[in-house]
This record gives structure tokens, sequence and C-alpha cells, in this order.
């Protein structure tokens, strides 16, 4: 089955203070995780961008199994980043205007994650901005073909946020497959589904985040 995963963090909305203490960030990150930290990023991110960093790929890791398995249990613990690889160009992103959407990601300027679940092994690409940490999750060490969108939005109410996600999805869809009715609905475990005309469920995966005043999609297309 064909899954996709994403998350968003706003990082004005977070504590940096909290985020750096052990007893906060041990919960979903694993000594071998802070290590590469140590190793690897210790002079080019902050510490609480790498732990938020983490948490995104994370959220989108279980957004993506849990359409596949939908009673599963978010345990971030449980979730292993076992290589990360910074990028080579501009460690941190600068974000212009309220709007940015892309299909597939430039891999000089992404970080890039080998997860382990279980069984599973999944891939990321993270953006890091001086105002947020965006990840999207896939199956395969190949981003092409994931879609994908964040927008600043006026109000961080969960109705506004809610509207406002799909809203920002539909009008990238209607540019794709013009004259389609499409809508997002809710499945009954949570996740989000794609339909037509209201009714008929689309073969499409979409995912849908929020936090604070950012929202964001992934989709993923067939080639």
């Amino acid at each position: 089955m064909t899954s996709i995963g994403n998350d968003i963090v706003a990082l004005r909305a977070i504590n940096i203070t909290r985020s750096k203490q052990f007893n906060f960030y041990s919960k979903f990150i694993s000594k071998a995780e802070e290590n590469i930290y140590n190793q690897q990023l210790s002079n080019g991110i902050s510490f609480e961008n790498f732990v938020w960093l983490l948490w995104s790929v994370k959220e989108s890791v279980f957004k993506y199994l849990q359409r596949i398995k939908p009673d599963l249990v978010f345990s971030p613990s449980k979730i292993c980043i076992t290589q990360l690889r910074i990028p080579t160009q501009n460690l941190v992103m600068e974000f212009e205007g309220n709007k940015t959407e892309g299909r597939g990601f430039n891999d000089e300027t992404v970080y890039k994650t080998e997860v382990a679940f279980g069984a599973h092994t999944l891939y990321s690409r993270s953006v890091i901005s001086s105002e947020f940490i965006f990840s999207a999750v896939n199956q395969e060490d190949d981003f092409e073909n994931i879609n994908w969108g964040i927008q600043l939005i006026t109000s961080s109410d969960p109705e506004y946020q809610s509207k406002d996600v799909r809203m920002l999805l539909i009008k990238r869809l209607m540019i794709l497959f013009p004259g389609v009715e499409l809508s997002v609905d809710k499945s009954p475990y949570g996740y989000p589904v794609l339909l037509i005309n209201g009714t008929e469920e689309t073969a499409i995966p979409v995912s849908l985040a929020h936090h604070d005043h950012f929202v964001s999609y992934s989709f993923k297309l067939s080639p």
C-alpha cells in the first residue's frame, strides 16, 4: 500500500529551554541519536532545532505507517534515526513570502535520514528555515514524485488550521487535475483521504500537518 507522511514545527512556538532539557528530549531521542548531533551537527544547527528535526521526522513516519496499520500507537522512542545526512548548502533556508510549494527536493539543501521502525525502513527529507522545520517521509529514498507545500496562515485556531491546509492542498491538486471535483475527508482512523465527487476515495495518499501559524501538506503521485 502506498502511503505518505509529513510534519511541520513552527519554531517561534517552541520552548527553547525545555527543548534542550534531557528530561524532555530523552523521551523520544535515544543516546545513539544524540551522538549523531554531537558527531555531525553540533557546528551546524542548534540542539533545539535538532530535537525538533527528529520530532518532525518521527511524526511523519507515524503518519506514513498509520495508513498501513491504522491501530498503530505513536511511540517516537521506537522510531530510530539510523542515518542522517546534512545539506551541503544553506543549512538554514530563507522562507520568502507566505507560501512555498514543490515537487521533489534539492538534495543539496535538505537533511536526509534513514529511519527504522520494526521491520520498516523509511526515508525522509527535511527543510530547516529560521521559522519552521518541515519533513516528508517516503518508503523509497527517491522523492521525485512527492509533492509538498507550506503556508504561513493568519490564525493558529485549530478550525482555521484545518480549513487552510485543506484549501492549500486542493488548490494545488486542482492545477494538476483541472475539472475534477476533489475534497478531503478524514478516515475512521484519523488520517486524511482524498475524495472525488465527495464520495469516491482516490488512490492518491495525502498527509496534512499544522503547528501554530504554519500548515503543510504532502502527497504522492504515481510515476
